[in-house]
């Protein structure tokens, strides 16, 4: 066997291919035009949570969405997430004389606050004036403060600051620009509304359609997630870490949010490029060790917009967010409007799988206890994985009534499925995020015995359990109060349910 043989990570075949079911990652996909009408499509390639993108559509448009999305999970008999994604405050280019200019490197132009557009310079040694839709640049921006244009594409460098009307810039790397295109000013202290007063209209329609989750966007600190979260008390609030500011926040950001979005498009615009992949593997990991999920965002599988197969580029990108330990990772224009929509989901299910399926994830770093949130249900969760994984057990069958503790133990990623039941189908729903985890609606029993009885012939029946397998039951004590558990039991399907 040769060196480069003798490092390779195994994959066990055997279990890859009688693994149940879909990857433990979970997959969030956009709805749009190409995939509205195939929801039941997806949700068999592998989709747990669709998102839908407030940005684009009218207020009928998502309502529509929401109970066909809805109706599906009730037809597949599965719960499906329902993600909320708000614009927040994207700044934008004005409107440029001929709706695009084209600017070429070493160019120096003109930064103006406004909508545009402003008139050309009369003389001609006058600058190009470039509409910044923003406001309070003028205060703000300083010599040397970097300037993104076309969402990246074009970056220019503030030369000078001499209290005109507009701020001369020149032009480190040059493209085209057209109206509207994102901005983004990643060493300027812009004070950005977040929520922004269309985001507050979108909130009250999503709280109105009560949707499961909420993305928010362009956050920068803790606050502004508090004050989205008391618009929206009943949903789990999602931070999309996009600028450079959220960086500098993110610990206040993730004691505040449920989960965050590792929102790479923009995200890449703020930071250097090459910084990216450690960025996201850092935040993954700060989110793990503080019991939020994550969603790994963007460029996933793009290629798959107007082409079958992925690139192998993108297949080694989406293996490594699973390796660093995501719990989802979302398709946004390749199922909104590409040509493959299920393809990409299913695409993206097999690379999960493949990576779970191989000896080298199993044998990933898990996080550890964490001291301030010392309860039963913690220790209860942190219990069951290392039973589980000691014992090579297949499942842990956890009844909660709220998801805490199952969102506790899919933070510590035991090898076993988490099998999360609950009569409460909002729970259901919001469980669909988390990695490792199958939720399904059971009914509520009056005993614990009743109840880890009834989910043995259940589960038998549905072919997750075989007769004589060993599994770890995690409930509490009395049966459906929140926030009880207590109770963790080795068991073996199909022997006698007796507590005493």
């Amino acid at each position: 066997m040769g060196v480069l043989d003798s490092q390779m990570p195994r994959i066990d075949l055997t279990r890859r291919f009688c693994q149940l079911g879909h990857a433990h990652a979970k997959i969030v996909a956009t709805i749009g035009p190409a995939s509205a009408g195939i929801l039941g499509e997806l949700v068999d390639a592998g989709m747990s949570v669709a998102r839908i993108n407030f940005s684009h559509g009218t207020a009928d448009d998502h309502r529509n969405m929401v109970a066909a999305i809805r109706a599906i999970a009730v037809e597949k008999h599965t719960p499906i997430g329902i993600l909320a994604d708000i614009r927040g405050p994207k700044l934008r280019l004005g409107r440029i004389p001929g709706g695009r200019m084209l600017l070429n490197d070493g160019d120096l132009v003109e930064l103006r606050e406004g909508p545009g557009p402003f008139p050309a310079p009369k003389d001609a040694g006058g600058l190009s004036p470039i509409p910044i839709d923003v406001a309070g640049i003028d205060e703000k921006l300083e010599v040397g403060h970097r300037v993104y244009l076309a969402d990246g594409v074009v970056e220019l460098v503030i030369e000078e600051r001499d209290g005109k009307v507009g701020h001369p810039a020149r032009v480190r790397r040059g493209g085209v620009i057209s109206d509207g295109k994102g901005v983004h000013m990643p060493e300027t202290p812009l004070e950005l509304a977040v929520p922004t007063e269309a985001d507050i209209k979108d909130l009250a329609l999503a709280s109105e359609l009560g949707v499961d989750f909420v993305g928010v966007s362009y956050v920068s600190a803790g606050a502004e997630i508090d004050a989205v979260r008391k618009l929206i008390p009943e949903a789990l609030i999602v931070a999309k870490i996009e600028r450079a500011r959220a960086l500098e926040n993110i610990e206040e950001i993730l004691k505040a949010a449920d989960g965050i979005m590792v929102a790479r498009g923009d995200l890449g615009v703020e930071v250097e490029l090459e910084e990216v992949p450690m960025v996201q593997k850092s935040l993954i990991q700060m989110a793990l060790r503080a019991g939020k999920f994550t969603i790994t965002a963007t460029e996933m599988l793009e290629s798959m917009v107007s082409s079958s197969r992925p690139t192998r580029a993108e297949v080694t990108d989406v293996a490594n967010a699973v390796l660093d330990g995501t719990d989802a990772v979302m398709l946004s224009a390749e199922t909104a409007v590409g040509k493959y929509p299920v393809d990409s989901v299913g695409a993206m299910d097999r690379i999960a799988r493949a990576v779970e399926a191989s000896q080298y994830y199993q044998d990933l770093p898990k996080v550890g206890f964490r001291s301030s949130e010392s309860t039963f249900s913690n220790a209860a969760a942190l219990a069951a994985a290392h039973a589980s994984d000691a014992l090579s057990l297949g499942k842990i069958i956890c009844f909660t009534k709220t998801g805490n503790t199952v969102r506790l133990m899919s933070r510590y990623r035991p090898h076993a499925e988490i099998i999360a039941l609950s009569p409460n189908r909002r729970t259901l729903a919001r469980m669909t995020v988390l990695a490792h985890v199958r939720p399904m609606y059971c009914e509520q029993m009056p005993t614990l015995e009743d109840m880890l009885d009834e989910a043995s012939r259940d589960l038998l029946a549905r072919g997750l359990v075989q007769q004589g397998e060993q599994v770890v039951f995690v409930a509490g004590v009395p049966p459906g109060v929140a926030s009880t558990t207590n109770v963790l039991k080795l068991h073996r399907i199909g022997d006698p349910i007796k507590l005493a």
